[in-house]
């Protein structure tokens, strides 16, 4: 079984208080994944699909997601104005090294379309579920 680093893709990065157009602009070119950071730190990913919640009238938001089931906090996902609106935050992360039957257990088990692949503090490289299914 072939290691991350055999498959990874160069990374596209945006910060975490980028604008949505910002956020829209930047997947022109890009492989279907930005990861978002923070103080140089990956604190999440953003997929072409989470743009849909920006497209999204308010009047066909559902109130129970949108507000929760208690009505006790709003989920400012669905108002996105900055790229962390947008963003699935996840730990997850891999080293170069890590064998593609672990990395893929774990992005299935945390539900995540992609991950970074970090050595020695950086993010060196990503591995997206498209680029795990070219392998196959």
């Amino acid at each position: 079984m072939p290691e991350a680093e055999e498959i990874m893709l160069e990374p596209d990065f945006i910060e975490y208080d980028a604008d949505v157009e910002d956020v829209a602009e930047e997947f022109s070119g890009t492989e279907n994944t930005l990861i978002v950071k923070k103080d140089d730190e990956a604190i999440g990913e953003i997929h072409e699909n989470s743009m849909l919640k920006v497209l999204i009238p308010e009047e066909r938001l559902d109130e129970e997601k949108v507000v929760g089931l208690l009505g006790l906090s709003f989920d400012s996902s669905y108002t996105p104005e900055k790229a962390e609106d947008l963003m699935n935050k996840h730990e997850v992360k891999v080293k170069p090294e890590d064998d593609l039957g672990e990395v893929a257990f774990l992005m299935h088990r945390e539900e995540i379309r992609s991950v970074p692949v970090m050595e020695d503090g950086e993010v060196v490289g990503v591995v997206h579920e498209d680029t795990m299914m070219d392998y196959l």
